[in-house]
C-alpha cells in the first residue's frame, strides 16, 4: 500500500490503522488524523512536521500530505522510536521492493500497586495471552519473566510498606522481567492471570503477627476459595454466613442498647447552621501525603502531590471571598491519620469538610470525575474498591481503631442529619463539574470513608479523575485544566452556600 509521492514514500493513513491495528479519526475540515492505541494517541496534522505522541510533541521528516481528500502519512514515521515504543511494533521498509515489515511485540506494564492491611498486591498489565514463568529469587526475592515481552520503559518503585520492599520493571534482550523485593513482614504470595483486560495480579500477603486483630475495622488477607470446592459447599457456606451475620446483629444491637442504659457517653455536637455574622468556615482536606503517596499514574505522577497542588488553588480561590474562612489539614507533604483530618475540621468548628482525592482502577479505560459522600454501604461495587483502597492507609497508622459500640451509633445518628447536606452538595458540585470539564461525569456515590465518618459537619470526598487512565492523568498534570476542576469544585460550594442561605446579606 505505500504510494510514491514527490520521492518520498507514504502509507494512507487508513491503511496505517489496519495494519498496526489503531482506531482511525479522520477529521477532513481541519486536516487532522487520530490514531488510537489502547487509550493511547497519535495526532497528526496536514503540512505539519510534527507529532503529537501521547501529548509529547515529536519532529517528522516529512509532514502529513492530503491528496484527494485522503491522508497519507510518510513511512519514516512509522519506523521513529515514539511510534515503536508506543505501538510496540518493529517496522522496517525496503524502499526497492515497497515493503513494510511488521514484527507485532507483546506490550508489558505499567505497573500498579496498592497497600491493603492484609496484603500488598503488585498489578502488571498484558496486551495479550502471554507466558511467564516465575522463580524465587533466595528468601525474598521473585522473578516474573515474560517470554518476547516489551515494555515501554523501566521502572524502579519502592514501596516499603512492611510486606514489600520494592518492585522493578526491566527489559532484557528477549523478554522483560518484573522483580519484586520483600520485607520482613511478608507471609507468602499469590498469583493469578486475569482476564478484561489481560493482567498478572500479584498478592503478597502480611505476615498474621502484623494483621490487626479480629475486633478492629481493617480489612484481613483472605485467600480465594480453592478450586476443589464445589458450588454446594459454596451455597451452604454462603447460607450459613448469612445465618451467622444475622445472630451477630442482633446480638450486637443488645450489646449497644445495654451500653447505652449503663454508660455516660459524651454525645457529638449538634448540627450546627453558621452564624449569620460571622464568616463560614471550611476545611479543605489534600487526601494523602508523606510515606502515604496514595495512587501512582502511569507516567509515574504521585496522587499526593496532585492533591495538594488542587487543594491549595481551590484555597485560595475560597479566600478571595471575604465571607469564607479556610484552612488546610495539610499544606506540604506530611502524613497525617484520617481521624485527625475530620478531627481539625471538627475543632475548627468547620461549617464543610472537602476532601480531593484522585482515582485509579485495574482498567486503564476507566476514566472521569466522582463525588461521594459517606454511607455505611456503597452504592456499587466499584465505591466499594475506592473507599477500601482509601481507607487502606490505616495499615500504615500504626494504631487499632477500636470504637465503642454505645459512641459509634450515637455518632452515627448525629451523622445522618448531615446526610441530605452533604447528599445535596455532592450533587451541586457534580453538575458545576460538569459544566467546566470534558471529563466524564461518573455522578454522585456513597461508600463508607473512614475520613468522612467523623466529620461534624456535610463533608464530601472529591475524586477528581483517574491516575489510571493516561489522558485524565494528562489532565491533572495541566495547570490550565486543574483550575477548570477547582473552578468546578468552588462553584458547588458557592451553589450550596446559596441554597442555605449562608450568603444572605453578605454579598
Amino acid at each position: 500500500d505505500a504510494y510514491r509521492i514527490d520521492r518520498d514514500f507514504y502509507l494512507p493513513a487508513k491503511s496505517g490503522a489496519r495494519i498496526y491495528g489503531a482506531q482511525l479519526y479522520w477529521y477532513a475540515v481541519r486536516g487532522t488524523v487520530r490514531l488510537s492505541f489502547r487509550g493511547r494517541q497519535i495526532i497528526l496534522t496536514k503540512d505539519v512536521s510534527e507529532a503529537l505522541v501521547d501529548g509529547r510533541k515529536i519532529k517528522l521528516d516529512k509532514a502529513m500530505i492530503v491528496r484527494a481528500g485522503k491522508a497519507f502519512i510518510p513511512i519514516g514515521f512509522f519506523t521513529t522510536k515514539a511510534f515503536v515504543r508506543l505501538a510496540g511494533v518493529d517496522s522496517k521498509f525496503d524502499p526497492k521492493t515497497r515493503l513494510l515489515l511488521v514484527d507485532h511485540r507483546s506490550s508489558v506494564g505499567p505497573v500498579r500497586w496498592f497497600t491493603y492491611p492484609g496484603h500488598t498486591r503488585i498489578v502488571l498489565e498484558l496486551d495479550r495471552k502471554l507466558r511467564f514463568q516465575t522463580r524465587k529469587r533466595g528468601r525474598s526475592g521473585l522473578d516474573v519473566t515474560i517470554p518476547n515481552g516489551t515494555i515501554d520503559w523501566s521502572e524502579r518503585v519502592d514501596v516499603g510498606d512492611g510486606v514489600l520492599e520494592f518492585f522493578h520493571l526491566t527489559q532484557e534482550k528477549k523478554q522483560a522481567r518484573l522483580t519484586l523485593k520483600m520485607q520482613s513482614g511478608a507471609d507468602g504470595y499469590k498469583l493469578l492471570e486475569l482476564k478484561k483486560p489481560r493482567r498478572i495480579v500479584i498478592d503478597v500477603a502480611r505476615s498474621k503477627d502484623r494483621i490487626l486483630a479480629a475486633k478492629t475495622r481493617r480489612v484481613g488477607y483472605e485467600s480465594p476459595p480453592s478450586p476443589k470446592q464445589t458450588w454446594r459447599e459454596a451455597r451452604r457456606k454462603k447460607k450459613l454466613a448469612k445465618k451467622a451475620a444475622k445472630k451477630a446483629a442482633k446480638k450486637k444491637r443488645a450489646r449497644i442498647k445495654a451500653a447505652i442504659a449503663t454508660k455516660e457517653v459524651t454525645h457529638p455536637p449538634a448540627v450546627r447552621a453558621p452564624q449569620r455574622a460571622g464568616r463560614i468556615r471550611i476545611m479543605v482536606d489534600p487526601g494523602h501525603g508523606g510515606k502515604d503517596g496514595g495512587a501512582v499514574g502511569r507516567r509515574g505522577t504521585l496522587e499526593k502531590d496532585i492533591n495538594l497542588a488542587a487543594s491549595r488553588e481551590l484555597v485560595a480561590l475560597l479566600r478571595q471571598e471575604d465571607v469564607f474562612d479556610v484552612r488546610l489539614t495539610r499544606d506540604s507533604d506530611t502524613f497525617i491519620k484520617l481521624k485527625q483530618r475530620s478531627a481539625l475540621a471538627n475543632n475548627f468548628n468547620a461549617d464543610l469538610f472537602v476532601s480531593i482525592h484522585c482515582n485509579a482502577a485495574d482498567s486503564r479505560a476507566l476514566s472521569g470525575f466522582e463525588v461521594y459522600f459517606l454511607s455505611e454501604r456503597a452504592s456499587d461495587p466499584e465505591a466499594e474498591r475506592l473507599a477500601e483502597f482509601e481507607n487502606s492507609v490505616l495499615a500504615m497508622e500504626g494504631e487499632d481503631v477500636v470504637l465503642d459500640e454505645a459512641a459509634e451509633l450515637l455518632y452515627a445518628l448525629a451523622r445522618t442529619e448531615y446526610i441530605n447536606d452533604a447528599a445535596e452538595m455532592a450533587g451541586l458540585m457534580t453538575r458545576s463539574l460538569s459544566k467546566r470539564v470534558d471529563l466524564r461525569n461518573r455522578g454522585v456515590k456513597q461508600a463508607a470513608f473512614y475520613v468522612l465518618r467523623g466529620a461534624n459537619q456535610p463533608a464530601v470526598l472529591v475524586e477528581m479523575a483517574f491516575l489510571s487512565n493516561g489522558r485524565d492523568e494528562a489532565k491533572l498534570q495541566s495547570k490550565k485544566y486543574r483550575r477548570k476542576l477547582v473552578e468546578g469544585m468552588y462553584a458547588g460550594i458557592l451553589d450550596f452556600a446559596r441554597r442555605k442561605d449562608w450568603l444572605e446579606g453578605k454579598r
